[in-house]
């Protein structure tokens, strides 16, 4: 069993893991499941998912939705947005609920500029309410070749993340229940090599002020998620299945991701008939421990 911290800034996923990405150790006759290499690869690609989830569930609750020039919060550093373009503009709602009908965000020439690196997005993201005649918080948001493409400007090395997929949505004001199916997540690293993930999961949020779901950014507040998905790198692929116990613990002043300060993340990991357990620890803003057994 090896334990190592790792630290993992916004959604990207910094240059260590092209260093990992890289390596070719393969886990042979007797030896667990996935290489240290692998192991901590696998870790920054599942929790840079997870943190995506705030992202996805604060874009579905906010009135960038319905506004015709708000910014939108994407969570790079403290205080970044942009503002995509909409359509249609207005959208329709039909409930005067929260969430429209449908609007189309494009990322399109979304840029946005921190210390160290240069970070551009593209893509769309629909935002729909499914029960448009039905007055609730239920939202789904539709990621079609939604990408954020992040350029070290030190080692001008460029690390890729593309998201496709639904996330699906139900809130009242002190809690919120998030599904995904089949949502796909693709890796392209600054040495061309590639990742993909592919899951199922179900999460719910527990806000730690009841009451305090209001529009906009969540407060801080517990996620318990459970899945399975599929992980696949280069010609390798293994299944996946996640829970979480005890739940992490999301703090809305972080301003570095994974925005979790503590609680614990368990994949259990199944390749050729053999299996390993990551266990990942957060334990402050922006850092968490990875334990291989």
């Amino acid at each position: 069993m090896r334990n190592r911290e790792r630290k993992l800034t916004g959604l990207a996923l910094a240059t260590a893991l092209a260093v990992a990405a890289c390596s070719n150790d393969a886990a042979g006759p007797g030896q667990l499941t996935l290489t240290q290499a692998e192991a901590d690869l696998l870790a920054q690609t599942v929790t840079a998912d997870v943190d995506a989830m705030l992202q996805g569930a604060g874009m579905s609750n906010s009135d960038a939705a319905r506004l015709p020039a708000a910014p939108v919060e994407l969570g790079d550093h403290p205080g970044a947005q942009c503002v995509p373009d909409r359509s249609p503009t207005p959208p329709q709602n039909s409930d005067a609920d929260p969430v429209p009908d449908s609007v189309r965000l494009d990322f399109t020439g979304c840029v946005i500029s921190t210390p160290r690196a240069t970070i551009m997005y593209s893509g769309t993201i629909d935002i729909i309410d499914p029960t448009p005649v039905d007055s609730d918080f239920a939202a789904k948001t539709v990621y079609a070749a939604f990408t954020r493409s992040q350029t070290r400007l030190i080692s001008g090395l460029t690390t890729s993340v593309t998201l496709n997929g639904t996330r699906s949505f139900l809130r009242n004001s002190s809690v919120l229940q998030h599904t995904e199916l089949d949502f796909r997540t693709d890796i392209t690293f600054p040495d061309g090599s590639t990742a993909t993930h592919v899951k199922d999961w179900s999460s719910t949020f527990t806000a730690d002020v009841a009451g305090s779901i209001t529009r906009g950014p969540l407060p801080s507040g517990t996620w318990t998620i459970t899945g399975s998905s599929a992980w696949t790198r280069g010609d390798r692929s293994y299944s996946l299945t996640v829970s979480t116990d005890p739940a992490l613990h999301y703090d809305a002043s972080c301003t570095e991701a994974p925005r979790f300060d503590s609680g614990k993340l368990t994949v259990v990991v199944t390749r050729g008939g053999r299996t390993s357990t990551l266990t990942i620890e957060f334990t402050a803003c922006g850092q968490y421990t990875v334990t291989r057994s």
